[in-house]
């Protein structure tokens, strides 16, 4: 993607941005962890779909001591946009990756010992390394109860420099607290026996999000938030401090209008029922940007609802213009966001497909502008490498 400006878009569909949000909520989980805790801030997803190098810098500038990616190739974009904060890489790539991730200065996430012995090959000098314990979500780690003897095994290579333990643990809706204890317990016994073994542990991370939300006991000396730092929170969650959502809106243009009486013949063939005429409006997203994902079944044009006639197709979306008449090519259409007093919110639009909330700005596709806006106004606008040139 690269910069433009935004009069010039060569598609006009743009997701809207809040970075004032994103450095209210770090500066909120710093005031909630308090100072002597390190802050991972996690920006894999690209940033949870909002952009991983505009949000991870605004995290850094803001107080955060580390970003946090599950993708080695996210993290080597980091580094190339000129980010040199300390990035930590999840689990997700093969042992044969480590030149890589050594090349760029990332600091891997291991989780086996072949994983272990190919960083230390790639390694020339000290090479510091994460190992993940699974304490719960029976996904990535090593085994709670092999961790001791895993870590020991893993630190044997000359090069290698155990840089903390991090584990992501399970926090369903509605979870017995006594769960939360019950991996938290898990994960220090791992920690302490391995320091009275003589391996210091120097970060414990073990609180994303659900954890620092709920459960201030599991803080240790650092967090890794996730979702929270992007105003996300779950339904039935209660944040200590004021979380702001990054995400402002999603919007488009009227690209085409035209008027639409019923058919006299092949009504029964038609893409969608009309019996009675209709102004219908032609705006430019479609299921290829994730839109079919990313409705409410209505827009905002002119601050009135507009409803969605039948599914977007890949490119366009047909929009129901009858009650808005006054509505031209070149209207603002509001898909997510607000406009005059009418809204249509995320959450909305996650409960209709059932998404997690999480989830919305993910599935915004990566053809669709990003619009970054600091004190109400666009600051940085990043396009497809399409529309270069």
């Amino acid at each position: 993607m690269t910069a433009t400006t935004p009069s010039r878009l060569l598609r006009p569909t743009t997701l809207e941005i809040d970075l004032d949000a994103a450095a209210a909520n770090v500066r909120a989980v710093r005031q909630l962890v308090g100072p002597g805790r390190k802050i991972f801030a996690v920006v894999k997803a690209d940033g949870y779909g909002h952009g991983a190098a505009e949000l991870g810098a605004v995290f850094v500038a803001n107080g955060a001591d580390a970003l946090a990616v599950a993708d080695l190739g996210e993290g080597i974009r980091l580094r190339r946009r000129g980010i040199v904060t300390p990035v930590l890489v999840y689990p997700n790539s093969l042992p044969e990756a480590a030149p890589d991730a050594v090349a760029h200065a990332l600091i891997p996430t291991l989780v086996d010992l072949d994983g272990a012995r190919a960083y230390a090959e790639a390694a020339t000098g000290p090479c510091d390394v994460f190992v993940k314990v699974d304490v719960g979500l029976d996904r990535l780690g090593v085994p709670a109860e092999q961790a001791v003897k895993t870590v020991t095994a893993m630190l044997e290579p000359p090069r290698l420099r155990l840089a903390g333990l991090c584990a992501h643990p399970h926090a369903p809706d509605g979870a017995d607290p006594a769960y939360a204890e019950w991996q938290l317990g898990r994960f220090t016994a791992v920690v302490d026996e391995l320091e009275a073994r003589g391996v210091p542990v120097p970060t414990r991370l073990l609180a994303a999000s659900p954890f620092v939300l709920r459960f201030p006991q599991t803080y240790l000396n650092a967090v890794d938030p996730r979702r929270m730092l992007y105003g996300i929170t779950f339904p039935g969650e209660t944040s200590p401090v004021p979380l702001r959502r990054t995400l402002r809106a999603l919007t488009t243009r009227v690209i085409a209008l035209k008027e639409l009486t019923p058919r006299e013949r092949f009504a029964e063939l038609a893409p969608f029922p009309l019996t009675a005429p209709m102004r219908l409006g032609v705006i430019p997203i479609g299921s290829a940007d994730g839109v079919a994902w990313l409705h409410a079944g209505r827009v905002l044009v002119r601050g009135r609802v507009a409803p969605i006639v039948a599914g977007p197709s890949l490119e366009h979306t047909r929009i129901d213009l009858t009650e808005v008449p006054d509505a031209r090519v070149g209207d603002e259409v509001v898909i997510i966001g607000r406009q005059g007093d009418a809204e249509i919110t995320a959450a909305e639009v996650a409960r209709r497909h059932g998404l997690g909330l999480h989830h919305v700005a993910t599935t915004v596709g990566p053809r669709v502008t990003r619009v970054y806006m600091s004190g109400g106004a666009p600051v940085k606008t990043v396009t497809p490498a399409a529309e270069r040139g």
